[in-house]
């Protein structure tokens, strides 16, 4: 199922006017405004001094004081609910914000001035708790207006999706991508997830991989890259080396969820003749809980026996592969220098191995590079080095893989994926 992304954003990034900003001007002062009643005026002027000073507590009291009076009107209401609302939301106490905002959405006197903050926010508010119907109502309201914005459009793909309108959900995503996109931010990521499920619905596999693509490249996040690298094992023709490095990005990207991750990718590297690279990643597994020494023990044992000789071996490995006239024993020698996580090494290595050819599989070495520089953070490289991967679809799928990881690394570490925008608020005036 999609996972809600836009809602846990928004209870992380929901701001509002601080007390110190609490706007001490009357809109009932304007000459063509509703006047508040005198029995609701009175709590309301004090809850507004208390704001200020940050006693949202005493506030609520005050303006509960207002909420009791017997003689209010529908604009005494109306101004009841928004410093309700905003106290709500000072506090935290979404639920209570909800209420009041879908309160001040359907009220019949709301001040034109005051409807685009309004629906915005019991727009979100509604969608947050699940109001999937309300919340298209005040979306579609901003509609009207012309005021809906990358947010609140992926918030009402989010509620028709819930609703099962699938055509509508998928054309609100695509338009808070486009806006997005338009306004040099990235896309929702919500958005994103309900464009790919439509497509996946549709059976159009190809745009639904290439969103996913959209999302592990804007979003680097694990499930994104999991669901990535099980698409592209499935690849026919895919060979054991393939799915070595398949499994090597699923350990960096943090997408080991199953038992089986660490010993499939712990078996082919001792397969390979990489039985270092084995025994770190079956004790990784083994460390965090997903698999179990018993779990472990067969591939484990072989591999401990093997890596030992190997790490006595190393060094004349290493003057075998520097004396020989092809680059098929330094792109192996690269290979294990891995395993010890020796990635400079292992790019130097196969380095030597492409300069010198001869390599059974010429698309190994340019892989290995790229593999090796983007675990060593030189991303641009990385891509370079990637783009020169040849070989079978797989490899050359594999390869891609590999670059989309390392532009989404480089932009992480740039800072480009910002969170969403918080949603307007609104300063109770009285």
């Amino acid at each position: 199922m999609m996972k809600n992304f836009a809602r846990a954003a928004f209870a992380a990034t929901l701001i509002c006017a601080s007390a110190g900003a609490v706007s001490l001007v009357s809109s009932a002062l304007a000459a063509d405004a509703p006047s508040v009643s005198k029995s609701v005026a009175k709590p309301l002027s004090e809850a507004q001094k208390l704001m200020t000073t940050g006693d949202f507590k005493g506030a609520l009291a005050k303006v509960q004081e207002a909420q009791a009076a017997t003689d209010r009107t529908p604009f005494d209401d109306y101004k009841i609910n928004q410093f309700l609302a905003f106290v709500a939301i000072k506090q935290t106490d979404y639920p209570a914000a909800t209420t009041a905002y879908e309160a001040m959405a359907d009220s019949t006197v709301m001040p034109d001035e005051e409807k685009k903050d309004t629906w915005h926010n019991a727009c979100l508010l509604s969608s947050q708790a699940k109001h999937y119907q309300k919340a298209i109502v005040y979306c579609g309201q901003l509609a009207t207006i012309n005021a809906l914005d990358d947010q609140t459009t992926a918030t009402l793909a989010e509620d028709y999706y819930f609703t099962n309108d699938i055509p509508h959900a998928q054309q609100y995503a695509q338009q808070s991508i486009d806006r997005s996109k338009a306004a040099g931010q990235p896309p929702n990521q919500a958005a994103l997830q309900i464009v790919m499920s439509a497509q996946a619905k549709q059976n159009n596999q190809a745009g639904a991989e290439e969103t996913l693509e959209q999302l592990a490249l804007t979003y680097n996040g694990a499930d994104n890259w999991g669901q990535l690298i099980d698409v592209t094992l499935g690849t026919r023709g895919l060979k054991d080396q393939d799915a070595l490095y398949l499994y090597r990005l699923r350990l960096l990207v943090g997408a080991m969820s199953h038992p089986d991750d660490y010993t499939t990718l712990g078996g082919v590297a001792s397969q390979l003749g990489y039985p270092t690279e084995a025994v770190a990643v079956l004790q990784q597994g083994i460390s965090s809980g997903k698999i179990t020494s018993g779990q472990a023990a067969d591939i484990m044992n072989k591999a401990r026996r093997d890596a030992a000789a190997d790490a006595r071996s190393l060094p004349s490995i290493e003057a075998s592969a520097a004396r020989a006239k092809t680059g098929e024993q330094d792109v192996k020698l690269g290979e294990d220098y891995w395993g010890y996580g020796r990635y400079a090494d292992a790019e130097a290595a196969a380095q030597r191995a492409v300069a010198k050819g001869g390599l059974k599989n010429p698309g190994e070495g340019p892989l290995l590079i790229g593999a090796a520089q983007a675990a060593q953070g030189k991303y641009d490289e990385a891509v370079q080095s990637l783009s020169q991967v040849g070989g079978s679809d797989a490899q050359k799928k594999t390869a891609h893989l590999w670059s989309i990881y390392a532009q989404a690394k480089k932009k992480q570490t740039q800072g480009a994926a910002t969170p969403a925008a918080a949603p307007a608020s609104q300063t109770p005036a009285q």
